[in-house]
């Protein structure tokens, strides 16, 4: 995607290429007979390459200074420690299909 970049009040002249990451990665939770409990795999979409950019920001006051950002090259599916959701209040009861 394409932005602006902002850091303390200052911006980029131009709007500058800022790729993301983003997509599903191979997450579940299954029961195990042998272990005879649940078997859990989590993994998360990140950066698994960057560079670092630098760009020149326009302040309010008419100063230029540089900024450096991460610019993501690539992305992958990382593997990650899976944990339990935050609890939150009961709204109502939905219904899911397993399979």
């Amino acid at each position: 995607m394409k932005t602006h970049v902002n850091h303390h009040g200052c911006q980029s002249e131009h709007e500058v290429d800022m790729p993301y990451c983003e997509g599903s990665c191979n997450t579940f939770s299954k029961y195990s007979e042998a272990a005879a409990a649940m078997q859990q795999s989590c993994s998360c979409c990140k950066e698994t390459q960057f560079s670092n950019r630098t760009v020149d920001l326009l302040c309010l006051n008419g100063d230029k200074v540089s900024y450096t950002y991460m610019h993501v090259e690539k992305c992958g599916c990382d593997h990650t420690k899976c944990t339990a959701p935050a609890a939150q209040p009961a709204r109502r009861k939905r219904s899911f299909m397993l399979v």
